[in-house]
């Protein structure tokens, strides 16, 4: 549940320039402030650089107003990412340094859970 998570990870293909209206739906369902003070990752992929700027211009006023701390964002084109028989996917090189960059700056921004590590 959102309530109870430390953190998100909005991960979103873009069509036409916005997110889905799946997940229009899904955050309006969420209470004004479901977000506050929690980090939140936004992912996206599309199939045109044309799409990138979705994620500040569309998505990350949304979060913000849900009161997250938004974290750097990504966009990949759908054309850089590559799946095999097995279901492995990759990713073109650029992308995958990119993608562990920023996914070491949301594990840094992640609160800390004493209770975690008490085991």
């Amino acid at each position: 549940m959102v309530a109870e998570a430390d953190a998100l990870v909005v991960a979103i293909p873009i069509y036409k320039a916005a997110y889905s209206g799946l997940l229009k739906t899904f955050l309006d369902l969420l209470p004004q402030h479901a977000f506050a003070g929690k980090p939140v990752l936004p992912l996206a992929t599309g199939g045109s650089p044309a799409h990138v700027l979705a994620l500040d211009y569309a998505l990350r006023p949304v979060l913000t107003a849900l009161g997250a701390q938004v974290c750097e964002g990504r966009f990949v084109l759908d054309r850089h990412i590559t799946t095999a028989p097995d279901d492995a996917i990759t990713l073109h090189h650029d992308d995958e340094q990119q993608l562990t960059h920023i996914t070491g700056q949301f594990a840094r921004a992640l609160p800390a859970r004493a209770h975690l590590t008490d085991a």
